[in-house]
């Protein structure tokens, strides 16, 4: 009853330990996908950095030609970035096709070796007929206990008397009647030894079988570990495949809306060309009209000059004065001219700079928007990944109360194994006393009962054989199942060392996870703080740019006010040049008069 008793405990041990090794085999998976989402963040971070530092490029440069050579070296940077995670997946794919051939060739090895074992179990088939006799076998425990040092000391005897009777006969002379009793003993030995090899053959063969069942269940579990790795390889495969194209679209939109900003800009471009050819035109046909009308004061005045010649020398130093007035003027409107030139283009850089910053503003808005989606998946992500460290938890909580349960049955068991030393060891002390007890009785029947006594030792010798069998393949069940036991226990500790070591992981995760956190924190303030002093020196310069406007309008107008003053100077000078010529030809008409 004992010994059934403990084999259900082992049975139930190995069904832990096979449910131990499950959760083991499954928290590793888990430990594995949390690791590869990991990664996955960290490379999501790494992005989101990259995005920005291009976002604060793109903010620092103000020139358009310093833009497009950003623009090519980041279309460079992102062929090389593909080129790179094309080189990672082609690596990863070899390494899962070489560990899926690895294990292509483990599987077909433990195939050839289940099949073996399978040959060997079906070979000892027929020799499991003797396994049926257990309860004739736990019949026999107890009186093997009982006859053990019965039989040492009835064979010590029996040689004693065995030699006396020899030694008596051989004085006597009567040599038939001393050997007797001893002619038959070795023919019950050697069909014992005969009985002890066939059950050993046995044992060994159910032994064989059971390690075949064991491989059977470990080559179902292998194939079923395969099947979950081939499954986790195809959805690796297609999460890489997927990313893949996502990266490329992105990059196919990258190159559009950057060849989109290139085209713009040069549209831009071209127009500020046209506008400021335009402008040169205007300006030159304004020069054109000034020289006109300084030519044709100036042959108005050689003509009047020849009808008053008296009146010339006068006049020519007023001429001078105004020819250097006019040159000066002209200087001066040239000069205003440029400078309102120069105030339009500037004007309309300043109008197209804003028109960048305000796209680039927009861009900006956008990329902050697709930061903060993120930055939610990503917090979506690291509470997925406290959920599974919870339940990681819980899973590890249950691994503690099965090894207290796995550890109460061996505490169970090894009373019980104590309990049936201390049986043995007080059977032993009453079979010494009835040993005690026989060698009195058989010292007073020896003569009477020689022929009854060698029949009863020859079925002891034949007991004792069986018994020391049944006891010497209990011992080797017993040492087994210490083995066993032992085995269990370095199980138990490799498991508690893995727990403590996933609970490291744990700690681990949890620090990265808050690293992450603080620093996609931190980068949120540090993008918003970006866009702040981007606002606030957008605004500086909006209002730098109005103020510098305001001056060029009133500079315009002082040059507009100029220009009228020294138009009303030019023809109030006409007007005297006419006075004074209509007087002298006055002045002539009356001295012609008078003549």
């Amino acid at each position: 009853m004992a010994q059934a008793l403990s084999e259900e405990e082992f049975q139930r041990m190995q069904a832990q330990l096979l449910e131990l090794r499950t959760n083991n085999y499954q928290l590793s998976d888990e430990l594995r996908k949390n690791g590869v989402e990991l990664t996955s963040l960290r490379q999501k971070v790494a992005y989101l950095d990259k995005e920005f530092n291009k976002a604060q490029k793109a903010l620092s440069k103000s020139k358009k030609a310093q833009e497009v050579e950003g623009l090519l070296s980041e279309n460079e940077m992102l062929q090389a970035k593909l080129h790179s995670q094309e080189e990672d997946f082609r690596l990863q794919n070899s390494t899962l096709m070489a560990e899926f051939s690895k294990l292509c060739s483990q599987m077909e090895q433990l195939e050839r070796e289940n099949q073996q074992l399978k040959d060997g179990a079906a070979r000892a088939g027929t020799a499991q007929a003797g396994s049926l006799v257990d309860g004739e076998l736990l019949r026999l425990q107890a009186e093997n206990t009982a006859l053990q040092k019965n039989v040492a000391a009835l064979q010590e005897r029996y040689g004693k008397e065995a030699g006396r009777s020899q030694a008596a006969s051989e004085g006597q002379g009567d040599p038939p009647g001393g050997p007797a009793p001893t002619v038959p003993a070795p023919m019950p030995l050697a069909e014992v030894e005969l009985k002890w090899e066939m059950e050993k053959e046995e044992k060994r063969l159910l032994w064989e079988q059971l390690q075949g069942l064991e491989l059977s269940e470990k080559l179902k579990k292998k194939q079923e570990s395969f099947c979950r790795l081939q499954t986790e390889k195809e959805t690796l495969f297609n999460d890489s495949r997927n990313k893949i194209e996502e990266l490329q679209q992105r990059k196919e939109a990258d190159l559009k809306a950057q060849l989109a900003r290139t085209q713009k800009l040069q549209q831009e471009l071209e127009a500020a060309n046209q506008s400021l050819a335009e402008l040169r035109d205007q300006r030159q046909g304004e020069r054109l009209e000034h020289a006109a009308a300084l030519r044709a004061l100036q042959d108005q005045v050689s003509i009047q000059s020849a009808d008053a010649q008296e009146q010339v020398e006068g006049l020519l130093a007023e001429n001078n004065a105004l020819r250097t007035s006019l040159a000066a003027l002209e200087q001066i409107q040239t000069a205003k001219t440029q400078e309102l030139n120069m105030l339009r283009e500037e004007n309309t850089g300043l109008a197209a700079e804003l028109r960048q910053r305000q796209t680039e503003y927009e861009d900006l808005m956008g990329q902050k928007d697709d930061l903060n989606s993120q930055l939610q998946e990503s917090l979506h992500a690291n509470s997925r990944l406290l959920e599974q460290l919870q339940e990681i938890g819980q899973e590890k909580e249950q691994l503690t109360q099965e090894l207290q349960e796995a550890r109460k049955s061996a505490e169970k068991r090894k009373a019980m194994l104590d309990e049936l030393a201390m049986e043995t060891l007080q059977e032993k002390s009453q079979h010494k006393e009835e040993l005690g007890a026989v060698r009195l009785r058989h010292e007073k029947e020896v003569l009477g009962v020689r022929a009854r006594y060698e029949r009863e030792l020859r079925e002891l010798h034949e007991d004792k054989k069986r018994q020391e069998e049944d006891l010497r393949g209990q011992i080797r069940e017993e040492k087994a199942r210490t083995r066993e036991l032992e085995n269990l226990q370095q199980t138990v500790e490799e498991l508690q060392a893995q727990v403590h070591s996933m609970d490291g992981a744990k700690g681990w995760f949890e620090r990265r996870l808050k690293e992450a956190e603080e620093s996609l924190q931190q980068q949120q303030q540090e993008q918003e703080e970006a866009l702040k002093r981007c606002r606030e020196q957008h605004a500086d310069e909006l209002k730098s740019k109005e103020e510098e406007l305001q001056g060029v309008r009133d500079q315009l107008q002082q040059a507009q006010e100029e220009r009228d003053c020294h138009l009303k100077t030019i023809s109030n000078l006409k007007q005297e040049v006419k006075d004074t010529v209509d007087g002298q030809r006055i002045l002539e008409k009356k001295g012609s008069a008078a003549v």
